[in-house]
């Protein structure tokens, strides 16, 4: 719990200082690498994390189906709730 507090709290900084307009342009220009960066160092150390995972390793097909079916039915329920909401928004 302390966790969400924690990442909603950083983002309401981050929309505090965007709305109060704190950050020179020169830097905002700049802002997308820095976030490209810090993906980029994420997702090195959740493959890292992955990777030295014994269990993780282990059952990785098992977790491969698993990933494939969440993928799978999140993709057609997006497509069909954008299609109700176009096909509703039409009329």
């Amino acid at each position: 719990m302390e966790t969400i507090i924690l990442y909603i709290l950083i983002i309401l900084i981050g929309f505090f200082i965007a709305k109060k307009q704190i950050i020179p342009n020169k830097i905002k220009n700049k802002i997308g690498y820095l976030q490209n960066f810090a993906l980029y160092f994420l997702l090195c150390f959740m493959g890292y994390k992955i990777g030295s995972d014994d269990k993780i390793i282990n059952n990785i097909s098992e977790l491969g189906v698993q990933a494939l079916t969440i993928t799978l039915f999140i993709l057609f329920s997006t497509v069909l709730i954008v299609f109700l909401i176009y096909k509703g928004g039409k009329k």
